[in-house]
């Protein structure tokens, strides 16, 4: 894999593939039962967020509030 150059085909390529990011979330969350929040900022600096709960706040709020070593297991 590598980076791409061209910004037309970098931003063409982030929105294919923040789209299957965002179905492959949503299935995990529904399959596991999982709270999830992802979060991407596209090239051009627009930002795309999902989460399967009413507020992504929330959970990334439950995030924040982990101590950071927990966070890395």
């Amino acid at each position: 894999m590598k980076r791409i150059n061209d910004v037309t085909k970098c931003q063409v390529t982030f929105s294919k593939r923040r789209t299957s990011l965002m179905k492959k979330a949503n299935e995990i969350a529904v399959c596991c039962d999982v709270d999830i929040a992802f979060v991407a900022f596209s090239p051009s600096g627009r930002i795309s967020k999902f989460c399967n709960q009413k507020r992504i706040e929330d959970v990334l709020h439950r995030y924040v509030n982990i101590p950071p070593e927990s966070r890395l297991k």
